[in-house]
């Protein structure tokens, strides 16, 4: 693939070998807006109960986790006659939302971004027609421009009753830093079975932006903008059914790995999650979690960072990764940076 023929052009300053990074205003300039504006259309169309609204923010097909398994909505159709539990506004059919409450708007957040998507959090309190509080509803996002339209394609939701609201878990907590700690272990070890550990059999949704891998071989080849691709993408949803025997199977490709996992700075010798690794929303059963990784050469100067929202479940007696939006970007590499 030669330059012209790449859909976003190679930044000024992007050094050969190196990938994209939060330092280049491509990386933000257009999907940091488009992503507050589309949530905002989204929780006003919720919080004035209008469906139609709802969808005018959602592609088609996109996925909901409600619960710890997620819902998949095919069509908008399908959205308008049988719209899920927590966003059934209408008043008919199975709905979790009370007739003539009412929501009020908490906070937003930013968590990661690329050229092409964003990933936010979303906080809203919502209130029995009284004006008393019934439930803290805490959301990740993830919003995505496909075919040049931008719209959630993947959320998950934790709904927290007002007697409940504050409390921490700490189970949840400790099951974050083991699967970050497991992770990277796991590669360091060249163990696959530590791998295998961390994840959990069942259904899960994530969202195909550009694979970390993919990122790599491409910077490699000088083309390192060649997997930012909006025309022509109908859906980045990726809805599947893993068994246990499945994840058994599964092969990091180690070699590969680790031969282009120091980038153009050295040698890559070991990585560790991310200092800050947190549990940004909890309930019993399912966390919305903030990681990633930093890599090292052996004198230990750091190669890059890079973070990953993602969506913790717990099934069969263990806490394992479910789904998300993936490592989508590469937040910092230092292969751009001068020496």
């Amino acid at each position: 693939m030669s330059e012209q023929e790449m859909e976003f052009a190679t930044p000024q300053g992007l050094r050969p070998g190196s990938q994209l990074d939060a330092r280049f205003p491509i990386s933000y300039q257009t999907s940091v807006p488009e992503a507050m504006r589309v949530i905002i259309e989204y929780f006003k169309a919720l919080s004035q109960r209008d469906l139609a609204g709802v969808a005018k923010s959602l592609h088609f097909p996109f996925a909901l986790y409600e619960d710890i398994d997620p819902i998949l909505v095919e069509s908008e159709s399908a959205l308008l006659n049988n719209p899920p539990a927590t966003i059934n506004v209408t008043g008919k059919g199975d709905t979790q939302v009370m007739e003539g409450s009412y929501d009020l708007l908490e906070r937003l957040e930013l968590q990661t971004f690329s050229p092409v998507a964003a990933v936010l959090t979303m906080s809203f309190m919502r209130y029995t027609p009284d004006g008393h509080k019934l439930a803290l509803c805490d959301g990740l996002y993830v919003i995505t421009n496909n075919d040049g339209e931008w719209a959630i394609e993947l959320f998950s939701t934790i709904f927290t009753p007002r007697d409940y609201i504050g409390v921490k878990y700490a189970e949840v907590e400790n099951a974050v830093f083991t699967r970050s700690r497991d992770w990277m272990l796991g590669y360091y070890n060249r163990d696959q079975a530590m791998l295998n550990r961390c994840r959990v059999p069942g259904k899960s949704a994530g969202i195909a932006i550009y694979g970390p891998r993919e990122r790599a071989g491409n910077a490699r080849n000088n083309i390192p903008m060649a997997g930012y691709v909006t025309k022509g993408i109908k859906s980045r949803l990726r809805v599947t059914e893993m068994t246990q025997e499945q994840i058994d199977a599964s092969d990091a490709n180690f070699d590969q790995f680790a031969g282009w996992a120091g980038g153009g700075v050295g040698e890559w010798a070991y990585s560790l999650g991310l200092p800050d690794v947190r549990v940004l929303h909890a309930t019993v059963n399912k966390a919305h979690t903030m990681g990633g990784y930093i890599r090292f050469v052996g004198d230990h100067q750091v190669v890059s960072e890079t973070r990953s929202p993602g969506i913790l479940v717990y099934r069969n007696g263990r806490w394992g990764m479910a789904g998300g939006p993936g490592n989508m970007m590469l937040h910092h590499d230092r292969s751009n940076s001068n020496g």
